[in-house]
């Protein structure tokens, strides 16, 4: 691990479509896990990002600060960061480097009231996947997921959820609680429904990230598309099949406008 933030990571950070993924825990050790595309790099080696449509981030952060970020370049290469939240800036140079990304500047919903500090503890040695390795990684979770369906009266991911993890060109982003107490976060390309209350996950970025975990882990996983929508589901891990690992799901949330912070799963 380094805590370096070398050429191809600054890169990555600094591309304005690039995905990022903020995890934090609650009070309970819960992981959530949101798409924040405003992190970037600053100057002084630290991360920053706005606070902006995030009421349920902010008070994880409050209460831990313990942090993981996720990012996955448009070339399939993803790291996965450890950090401490730092505080939020009503005012500065670092609310004011936040207000000017052009996401930020013209956005219709609302103003950025802060920015937040990230200080890099650790970020993982960059991990690669060829446009062929993904489409591969995708069709070997589809085939497994076949034979491991699980499904319930009660289905908690809506049809329009479930959809779009089916897309093969999706982002998504798990995090759960380390054994260290930081929430984990990584990216991954691979993951798929298997069943209405189930999800499959099965590439290298999973067995990167989920190495040693137990059965009965709370994780959660967000997916984000170009629409731009995004949601976050959440679960327990119930242990791998076929090299995969199955994800069985209790709670889904709409993280993105207008609905944001909607929990999906209750209303279906």
């Amino acid at each position: 691990m380094t805590d370096t933030l070398d050429t191809p990571f600054r890169t990555a950070l600094d591309g304005q479509f690039t995905p990022r993924f903020l995890a934090t825990l609650d009070t309970d050790g819960e992981p959530n896990c949101v798409p924040v595309i405003t992190i970037h790099p600053y100057h002084d080696g630290t991360l920053v990002f706005g606070e902006f449509l995030m009421q349920k981030t902010r008070a994880n952060l409050i209460a831990c600060d313990k942090v993981g970020v996720a990012v996955l370049d448009d070339a399939f290469t993803g790291w996965s960061i450890k950090g401490r939240f730092r505080g939020f800036e009503t005012r500065g140079e670092r609310l004011d480097f936040v207000n000017a990304l052009p996401l930020l500047r013209y956005n219709a919903y609302t103003g950025v009231r802060a920015a937040g500090t990230i200080e890099i503890i650790e970020v993982s040695p960059a991990l690669s996947r060829s446009r062929r390795q993904v489409l591969g990684d995708y069709l070997c979770a589809r085939a497994v997921a076949a034979l491991a369906a699980r499904n319930g009266r009660r289905p908690c991911m809506p049809l329009q959820v479930s959809e779009k993890f089916r897309r093969m060109g999706a982002v998504r982003a798990a995090a759960f609680r380390d054994s260290d107490g930081f929430p984990r976060a990584f990216p991954l390309m691979a993951c798929v429904p298997a069943g209405n209350n189930r999800l499959l996950l099965r590439d290298p970025f999973t067995n990167a990230g989920l190495t040693g975990v137990a059965p009965g882990t709370r994780m959660a996983v967000a997916i984000l598309t170009r629409d731009p929508i995004a949601y976050q589901v959440k679960g327990v891990c119930a242990g791998r099949k076929a090299g995969a690992v199955l994800l069985d799901l209790d709670a889904c949330y709409s993280a993105s406008p207008p609905l944001l912070g909607q929990r999906l799963d209750s209303a279906v």
